[in-house]
């Protein structure tokens, strides 16, 4: 009889294993199709998927589509945010031009450059992002734009909105788009130019702590990260950002629902953070990993080399263009930093290397190179994007996949056996996943969710 039982159990556990197993290849079939309906072309070529185009560019398609978004960029604005909204608005289909505030003279260290010279707080410039190009966004001074061209004006957070809230031109901008039926948008601290021209009296309204208690008293402050009241949308702060863009989605097409929200709860993403990573190929992932409901965990190594020997004995790593690990404006009980070394297999379901200069302190450290090697022998998902296929080709993983990453990469994939084609925005190849340059980051991190998604 209890062999019976023990068959009988048997049997049902391998019946539940594959109807688990079909169920997963029909989501991962499913996100496919997800990811095409902005406009991308996505083709099966042996047993890999490649993302053709257009990559890296505003999609034809999406609830933003034909909409013109103007975002107010002051000295002092939040990195973070930029360059999430650079990605994803016209990922999206939406027109993004950032409308700077360049006439305010904000600390001697970034000094006022007059033909559209703004800083972030980490020091990023606008005209255009660097390693961005114009493909998805371009700059502008605000006195040179037309508040009626735009249908959405959003106000970034960091402190730029306190440089701008003493300015009349951004007042007289922000009422007369408010006038013409535009949306209007604010992250953290960017309602505070709402706030002095009266356009979140007796609203509905989130913010940062910065203008919470403002809030409370002109209207009613609702803790969630993003309210909506008419035309009027608010986040909280910067890791609301990915949410943030899709009420503003929602505005324009009110029968829009994201597939991706927390399409991979349960999943656990390593982001190897090593000195000099490209800041947009980090920020953002991060960003989109907790929107879609993914467990983050930052794996860092001792670098060989810091170029800025400011940082030397600081336990920080630093990105490319001033962001840092810790993430200066995610807080960290949003994600865990652990040592790579002390990082085990069972911790995480794909790892994921940023470009930049971090993939050579890869190859140059050694250490994590071993790592690579024991997480694909592990089965876990090794997804690389821009420069990020050279350790991955150092650790002699790379023979027989195809390979989308930045030019530079190119000698090491095809040494080491691996196809590389500039044409392609991103693939996934069994467990490799990869990307090509930071403007294909949302078709990057759409090809680690199906990678996930198959799993």
């Amino acid at each position: 009889m209890s062999s019976r039982l023990g068959k009988c159990a048997a049997i049902l556990a391998i019946a539940a294993s594959i109807v688990a197993s079909s169920f997963t290849l029909a989501l991962a079939g499913s996100f496919v199709e997800v990811a095409k309906q902005t406009g991308i072309e996505i083709v099966k070529d042996g047993t890999a998927l490649i993302w053709k185009g257009p990559g890296g560019v505003t999609k034809p398609r999406g609830p933003l589509a034909g909409k013109k978004i103007g975002v107010l960029a002051a000295s002092e604005f939040s990195d973070f945010q930029a360059y999430y909204l650079a990605s994803y608005i016209g990922e999206f289909g939406g027109k993004l031009d950032f409308l700077l505030v360049d006439w305010v003279q904000w600390k001697f260290t970034r000094p006022n450059i007059t033909n559209k010279g703004v800083r972030g707080m980490w020091d990023l410039s606008l005209d255009p992002i660097p390693v961005m190009g114009t493909g998805k966004c371009n700059a502008k001074r605000l006195e040179e734009a037309n508040p009626r061209d735009y249908d959405a004006v959003v106000v970034m957070g960091g402190h730029s909105a306190d440089v701008m809230v003493t300015e009349e031109k951004v007042h007289n901008f922000l009422k007369e788009a408010h006038a013409n039926g535009a949306v209007l948008g604010a992250i953290g601290a960017g309602s505070m130019p709402l706030i002095r021209c009266g356009l979140l009296d007796g609203k509905k309204a989130t913010g940062d702590a910065a203008v919470e208690f403002m809030i409370k008293k002109i209207g009613t402050f609702v803790s969630a990260p993003v309210v909506v009241d008419g035309k009027l949308i608010t986040a909280g702060d910067t890791v609301d950002t990915p949410a943030f863009v899709r009420a503003l989605c929602q505005a324009f097409d009110p029968s829009f629902k994201d597939p991706r929200k927390d399409i991979l709860k349960g999943k656990r993403i390593l982001v190897i953070a090593g000195e000099d990573f490209e800041d947009i190929e980090l920020a953002v992932p991060v960003m989109e990993y907790l929107y879609r409901g993914a467990k983050v965990i930052m794996g860092t190594f001792p670098a060989p080399m810091k170029s800025r020997p400011a940082m030397l004995g600081l336990n920080v790593v630093q990105g490319n263009f001033g962001m840092t690990v810790p993430l200066q404006e995610i807080p960290d009980k949003y994600y865990q930093i652990k040592p790579l070394s002390q990082i085990k297999m069972d911790e995480f379901d794909a790892l994921q290397i940023p470009g930049a200069f971090c993939p050579w302190n890869m190859v140059a450290a050694r250490q994590p190179i071993e790592f690579l090697k024991k997480a694909n022998a592990a089965g876990k998902i090794l997804a690389y994007i821009c420069h990020g296929p050279i350790p991955i080709a150092a650790a002699d993983l790379i023979k027989g996949k195809k390979v989308a990453g930045w030019l530079a990469a190119a000698d090491a994939v095809r040494i080491m056996g691996g196809e590389f084609n500039w044409e392609w925005a991103a693939t996934v190849d069994g467990n490799h996943v990869t990307g090509r340059t930071p403007p294909e980051v949302p078709e990057f991190v759409d090809a680690i969710t199906v990678a996930l998604t198959s799993k």
